[in-house]
């Protein structure tokens, strides 16, 4: 059931996507008392239904900009905490979320905060008590922060940022993330033209004035590719030296975390103080290498540099056949026993879908008619824990035919 099929919804204007507060409860009496709070506190914009936990996840999805609060109450539901984390999938980590529930649990209410909910409110629901939960948000700290996800290639040309736009096209469009995509090639990166958007000098903006990161400021400096994709793609002066203050690339990815639930970090290059600071904040960093020798020892090097910190991050190869296959190249099985790891994740060799998709600045091919893509599909269920798509790499009946070649 979607929030606006609901006849519980229908009663009710569609949430605008300006209201400071978005209110879904289970019970008139809960409605009564949240549109008291609301009278109370002068909120001018806010949108007060009764509804569902599926309604609640159906609003979220839609809107284009988030409220600053939300209360949803989890009475109706059997499995809280499993429902929370589906919403929480579409819920921007800059929102305060109040939940209301019947069950006085303090197990709940322990899982809920490492949820990262503000409060957890047990009925019968007061003015009061929503007054002291909302008076107790802190508008400078968010409890539920978004991961990091860098790119960096063993060797020029090996298809990052390729990778890395058909991901965060994915992870906006497809599973409704909110994404920051960070261009660190300040000379003019591949990612503006292949997420089909202009460059900016928004990240230099970012960088040189930490004292005055907030939304504001954002919304300025990034250029929107979708209502949930948006890209700081910088494009420096080629005579002009980029000098990047200690801390600055820190202090912005802290800030970017309490607004985006993936903060993507395209790297230029394989060491300095920029992919230093970039590792140190990541969640997952993803190495890209192809098929040649020298791929292989600079990608075993970046393993060893990219694990060896305090913050211990994911790190995923990503083996990407990046030109035509010939023989005298370095197998997959050689790759991955000369890097003593398991957890190297092949990309395949399509040339044409991706050349097209490059230059038109389009999105890839649907996940069942090209192979690049399903991969793809598979990399961002590993980021998000989704279920693992398998790739529909030949007609269905083919597999219905006897295998010739294994007598």
């Amino acid at each position: 059931m979607g929030a606006f099929d609901s006849n519980v919804l229908k009663r009710g204007r569609r949430p605008s996507g300006a209201e400071k507060l978005i209110a879904v409860v289970s019970d008139a009496a809960s409605e009564a008392v949240v549109n008291s709070f609301v009278v109370d506190q002068g909120i001018a914009t806010s949108h007060v239904a009764c509804g569902t936990l599926d309604d609640v996840v159906a609003i979220m999805a839609a809107l284009k900009e988030s409220p600053r609060y939300l209360i949803v109450d989890v009475s109706g539901s059997t499995m809280p905490i499993s429902d929370l984390q589906r919403l929480s999938a579409v819920v921007d980590p800059s929102v305060s979320v109040v939940v209301i529930g019947e069950r006085n649990d303090v197990g709940l209410f322990r899982s809920l905060l490492h949820l990262g909910v503000q409060d957890y409110l047990v009925k019968p629901l007061t003015v009061e008590l929503l007054r002291r939960a909302i008076a107790s948000t802190d508008p400078s700290v968010s409890a539920r922060m978004g991961k990091v996800l860098s790119f960096v290639g063993a060797r020029g040309g090996v298809g990052v940022t390729t990778i890395a736009t058909a991901l965060a096209r994915h992870l906006a469009d497809k599973t409704r993330r909110r994404i920051a995509y960070v261009d660190l090639d300040p000379y003019g990166g591949a990612a503006a033209a292949m997420l089909g958007v202009p460059s900016n000098n928004g990240l230099m903006e970012l960088l040189q004035n930490p004292q005055r990161l907030d939304q504001q400021l954002l919304d300025q400096a990034f250029v929107a590719q979708s209502d949930r994709l948006f890209v700081l793609a910088p494009e420096f002066p080629f005579n002009d030296d980029f000098a990047l203050r200690t801390g600055a690339l820190t202090e912005l990815v802290a800030m970017l975390k309490r607004h985006y639930h993936y903060i993507m970090l395209d790297l230029p290059e394989r060491a300095g103080g920029l992919v230093d600071e970039a590792f140190n904040a990541s969640a997952m960093i993803h190495v890209v290498a192809d098929h040649s020798v020298h791929s292989t020892r600079e990608a075993a090097r970046l393993c060893r540099f990219a694990e060896g910190r305090d913050t211990d991050p994911s790190v995923l190869v990503l083996l990407n056949e990046a030109r035509q296959p010939v023989t005298g190249r370095v197998s997959s099985a050689d790759f991955v026993a000369a890097l003593a790891r398991g957890s190297v994740h092949p990309l395949p060799y399509e040339p044409q879908m991706l050349a097209l998709a490059e230059n038109l600045g389009e999105p890839l091919a649907e996940a069942q008619r090209s192979p690049f893509a399903a991969e793809i599909v598979s990399l961002a269920n590993a980021i998000t824990g989704g279920e693992v798509a398998v790739p529909a790499r030949q007609p269905w009946y083919r597999r219905l035919l006897p295998n010739r070649g294994t007598r």
